[in-house]
């Protein structure tokens, strides 16, 4: 509120232009006391003055000019000094020139002449609030853009600096476990290896919710069979994939064009959970089904395994933030919220059907985005 009403007490810095020069000393006669008042006797000056005292916040010119027109000035003002607000005097028998003013000079304002000086009064009182206005936000979009770049700093430290070590400590943890015969150290070792897998599924996971917020493209070639092979692959050697049957059944004949990043978020989140919830029942073989079809403009895919299941009540509250199904979870209740808000990225779709002790149904579409005309935006 003070810096708003501090600027606002803060004179308006005017340039006014007009070939005239009795109109030129009048204007400055009539406004010197109200506005730091500039002046020009052609547009090339004026482009001069601008140059000088780049501080000055409304530009005023006439339209009738030798040399160059009031909208040809403001679009040279336009193209060079664009956070400058324009305002254009003209007559009444000037529409063209009014015309081409809205469509290349993108004016602000239109003052008929000859002009009266409340209305000039007005006129600059209410475009210097829209400068300051237009700045504040400039300065906002600047300070959050700085945010975002900090965050992406941030974010990558986080995944560089940080998962590294972590695996590091599961490699020493491994050979350590090779060497060592008593039971007890055996035991510690892997409470270690569990708390330290925990962490960095769960910075994994941070990671993932981050670069969801993030622009999105769609124009990646996504080839199923290679993508879920390496997903398997990733889990292979994952605690949780010891005696699990991984079974893929992929018909494709042409590439989705979606976005890699998020489709390997949504598979990946789903694989785990199948993983993470298998049944450790003597007897029970564990397996992990994941079909995919190709229908028309859409990817069908059901991911498909035999854990615990989910309860009736728990179903329909799987996709909040934080929220875990079962006392068995360690994770950090984000990886199905992360799924559902990259499906909606990419206007796809999950249905989850599971029953206790039986297994789980993951059902997902995921739209082609080959025909778009904005892939790269999304």
């Amino acid at each position: 509120m003070n810096d708003k009403s501090n600027k606002s007490k803060v004179k308006a810095k005017v340039l006014y232009i007009d070939d005239e020069e009795h109109n030129l000393l009048s204007f400055k006669a009539g406004f010197r006391k109200d506005f730091e008042v500039h002046t020009a006797r052609s547009a090339l000056i004026g482009l001069e003055v601008l140059s000088e005292h780049q501080d000055i916040e409304v530009v005023i010119a006439d339209q009738r000019m030798p040399e160059m027109t009031g909208v040809e000035f403001f679009e040279r003002v336009r193209t060079f000094y664009p956070e400058k607000i324009r305002i254009l005097l003209t007559g009444y028998s000037d529409i063209e020139a009014v015309i081409a003013a809205i469509n290349k000079g993108q004016v602000y304002k239109f003052i008929d002449k000859p002009w009266d000086q409340k209305s000039i009064t007005v006129a600059i009182q209410n475009a210097k609030e829209l400068y300051d206005t237009r700045m504040e936000l400039k300065e906002k979009n600047d300070s959050l853009q700085k945010a975002y770049d900090e965050l992406d700093k941030f974010v990558y430290t986080v995944s560089h600096d940080m998962r590294a070590p972590l695996m590091s400590i599961n490699g020493v943890i491994d050979l350590a476990s090779m060497e060592i015969e008593d039971e007890k150290a055996l035991e510690y070792f892997q409470m270690i290896r569990n708390m330290s897998v925990k962490l960095d599924r769960f910075v994994y996971q941070i990671m993932d919710y981050y670069k969801n917020s993030q622009e999105l493209s769609l124009n990646d070639e996504i080839w199923f069979e290679e993508v879920i092979n390496d997903i398997f692959d990733e889990f292979q050697y994952n605690p949780d994939a010891s005696g699990v049957t991984f079974n893929l059944d992929v018909n494709q004949e042409e590439p989705l064009y979606s976005n890699m990043l998020k489709v390997r978020t949504v598979l990946q989140n789903i694989i785990s959970n199948s993983l993470r919830y298998r049944r450790t029942v003597e007897g029970v073989e564990s397996f992990i089904r994941v079909r995919t079809t190709i229908e028309g403009q859409m990817a069908k895919i059901i991911i498909e395994d035999n854990g615990i299941g989910i309860a009736p009540d728990k179903l329909e509250k799987v996709f909040e933030m934080f929220y875990r199904a079962t006392d068995r979870s360690g994770g950090s209740g984000l990886g199905l919220n992360i799924v559902k808000e990259a499906l909606d990225r990419l206007n796809g779709t999950i249905k989850i059907s599971s029953e206790l002790n039986t297994g789980t149904k993951v059902f997902i579409n995921i739209p082609n985005h080959s025909h778009d005309d904005e892939n790269s935006n999304g």
